[in-house]
């Protein structure tokens, strides 16, 4: 195999992932705040899967410049030395093409049977798939020929800087005949001589995939933390920039969400949502209107959504099974059931907020806010489907009866679905419908009076725990079990972590003096969690703030029950007085029906005011004040509340819950009271 061939084609290898990484960077730079800021900048609200970019960069330029010179800006990065030295990228280029090996490669049913034909082991491929990284990288770019260089034309230009991730992945970068050379070269550094028609099979999934599995490659990378290649992509994003002020972009917009991307940690955030972006492209072209406006939410279930969708990580496998359900049934019920902490409610916020664009009914069912009754629901959807749809004139209030059962919602139903677009869906999302309570609304009734038969393309999306509730009877009822999808969810708990960690001076602090490294952390504390999102987002706050600074990793509780024990053995009190009355007031706050202020729960507790206060300013982090001034004053999470009824959890405080329970029911707010 001549030496000059190989320089040559790594060279043009080189130049095309130099492309293909920018063209990632600066489209989803731009994507950062989700698909509709990308549209606007483009201008095309409904064309979402043809969004071309590097139409939006050359319109931002002085003097309205044709895509093609704009595109010979990345061209001239096709021969620059600076870039194709650049060991990050080389590095990056050979996983990708192991990637491909591997997985597009080995594991393809058609080459199986050419490898059975040709007395070929499967396995052979595999070998060369590991031996790959590390012969690309011993090519040497030296003997390349200048003339060689990648040609990229306009159209793959398009692909490649395209807002939908499927038009990206159709770049196809080098020639067959190009993937041929490099193929023959990698089996002949092992000594081997691969028939031609393997051969030819490897190069045309190298020449159909490559790009994909670049992605793939970033993505994983950013979603680790960003250690082998943030550097080289916020390197390329920065020339990028350079070159693209030099031609004298002058769009503000595009500039300001350009220059936002400035640190590895801001690059590794760009490069982790790829997928997530095109999914909600995806979604809203198929699913909704991208043009119609949002639908109203209530304040407390905003509220909600806003707190629950912070540093939300993964769970890329059921919004695709959301997706499938979407696609595949005309109408129903999907039920996304979990334990308590799992991350339900962050799954259906980002829902709300990602993948239907706040262009579906929504509400929150919160115990802990007072969102309980059939009739709160009953309300929040009829107005938002009143209001979203055009029916204020025809309903300017709701009916007398409306919030008695689910008659008036079915009629809405029905209306709204007769009339919308062609392959269009009514889509409600509601969470948390173990949480109402089913003592507010006629015996026999489902859940929240959800209806039995749906009106064709209308959805809802739900969640709840495991247990027992009377649900509505549909033919299209799906129910996806979160708990039986360990090995996504480990995955997804892993990436959190990660993403916690990196940006925590408080974490780092406190793993290197135990001598851990990050991967050793992360996969403990994985273990730890049980995949609770809620155990993780406790532990880790305390771990930054120096609450566990005498702790060591193997020394923290497994799982969230085990957490809130620990908790409770490390409140600072003085006696065992103070402890049982802080367990106290907890205890009557966690039973409440709706957030109170201070002043009434210590009436409730029949303790001190200023006591009561102090108690709850010990247990922030579980209680949640609200915004009004005094401040109201609820349970976080429902968890918190399960833990707390157990007699387990606070005899030891000597505090009887039988007695607290029947001062409760007897006080003249009983009303309050579960």
């Amino acid at each position: 195999m001549p030496i000059a061939n190989l320089a040559n084609v790594k060279t043009r290898v080189l130049g095309c992932t130099a492309v293909l990484g920018v063209g990632q960077a600066i489209t989803n730079a731009l994507a950062a705040t989700g698909p509709a800021s990308l549209t606007a900048i483009v201008g095309n609200p409904i064309a979402l899967l043809g969004i071309s970019v590097v139409g939006a960069l050359a319109t931002g330029i002085t003097g309205n410049i044709l895509a093609s010179e704009a595109g010979s800006t990345f061209d001239r990065w096709t021969n620059n030395p600076k870039i194709l030295d650049n060991h990050d990228l080389t590095r990056a280029a050979g996983e990708a093409i192991a990637h491909v090996l591997r997985n597009e490669v080995a594991k393809s049913p058609e080459f199986k049977a050419i490898a059975l034909s040709k007395n070929l082991s499967v396995r052979a491929i595999d070998q060369l798939a590991d031996r790959t990284s590390e012969y690309w990288l011993t090519i040497n770019t030296v003997g390349a020929d200048s003339s060689s260089v990648f040609q990229i034309s306009e159209d793959e230009l398009t692909k490649i800087f395209s807002g939908n991730a499927e038009e990206f992945d159709r770049a196809t970068g080098l020639t067959p005949e190009d993937w041929e050379i490099f193929c023959n070269g990698l089996a002949a550094s092992e000594g081997k001589s691969l028939d031609a028609e393997i051969v030819e099979f490897m190069a045309n999934k190298l020449h159909a995939t490559f790009p994909k599995a670049f992605r793939e490659v970033l993505k994983h990378d950013a979603e680790t933390g960003g250690k082998k290649f943030a550097a080289m992509l916020l390197k390329l994003h920065e020339t990028a920039l350079g070159e693209l002020k030099g031609l004298g972009l002058q769009n503000v917009e595009i500039l300001q969400k350009l220059e936002a991307v400035a640190t590895q940690e801001q690059m590794c955030q760009v490069m982790a949502r790829l997928d997530e972006l095109a999914q909600v492209r995806e979604l809203l072209q198929r699913f909704i209107d991208p043009a119609a406006p949002s639908l109203p939410i209530s304040l407390k279930s905003e509220t909600i959504i806003q707190d629950r969708i912070q540093d939300f990580t993964g769970r890329k496998f059921v919004f695709e099974a959301i997706n499938e359900f979407l696609r595949k049934n005309p109408k129903g019920y999907f039920v996304l059931e979990a334990e308590p902490g799992v991350g339900k409610s962050a799954i259906m916020a980002k829902c709300v907020v990602e993948m239907f664009k706040r262009r579906c009914v929504t509400h929150f069912n919160s115990q802990p806010d007072g969102i309980v009754s059939a009739k709160t629901f009953l309300e929040n959807a009829c107005l938002q489907l009143i209001e979203g749809f055009h029916l204020k004139q025809k309903y300017p209030q709701l009916p007398e009866n409306a919030l008695e059962n689910g008659n008036f919602l079915g009629r809405l139903l029905g209306e709204v679905s007769a009339n919308l677009g062609d392959r269009k869906k009514l889509i409600f999302v509601v969470d948390a419908l173990d949480e109402a309570d089913l003592k507010l609304q006629s015996s026999g009734s489902n859940v929240l009076y959800l209806p039995n038969n749906l009106p064709d393309n209308v959805y809802f999306i739900v969640s709840k725990r495991p247990e027992s509730l009377p649900m509505p009877a549909d033919d299209n009822y799906v129910l996806f079990d979160l708990m039986q999808h360990n090995a996504e969810s480990v995955e997804d708990v892993k990436a959190y972590i990660h993403k916690v960690a990196r940006n925590s001076a408080g974490i780092e602090n406190w793993i290197q003096p135990q001598n851990l490294s990050l991967e050793k952390f992360v996969t403990v504390l994985a273990e730890r969690s049980k995949n609770n999102f809620m155990y993780l987002r406790y532990v880790l706050k305390e771990i930054n703030s120096g609450t566990y600074r005498d702790v060591n990793l193997n020394d923290l509780p497994a799982g969230l029950e085990k957490y809130y024990y620990k908790h409770l053995d490390r409140m600072d009190v003085k006696d065992k007085e103070s402890r049982r009355r802080k367990l106290k007031v907890i205890y009557v706050l966690s039973r409440t029906r709706k957030p109170v202020s201070c002043e009434l729960l210590a009436d409730f507790a029949k303790e001190d005011q200023l006591d009561v206060q102090d108690v709850l300013d010990g247990w922030e982090g579980f209680v949640r004040p609200s915004i009004e001034k005094p401040p109201k004053y609820s349970i976080y999470h429902a968890s918190f509340q399960k833990f707390l009824h157990s007699q387990e959890a606070v005899k030891k405080a000597g505090v009887s819950l039988s007695d607290i329970d029947d001062d409760l029911e007897d006080d003249m707010w009983g009303d309050l009271y579960k």
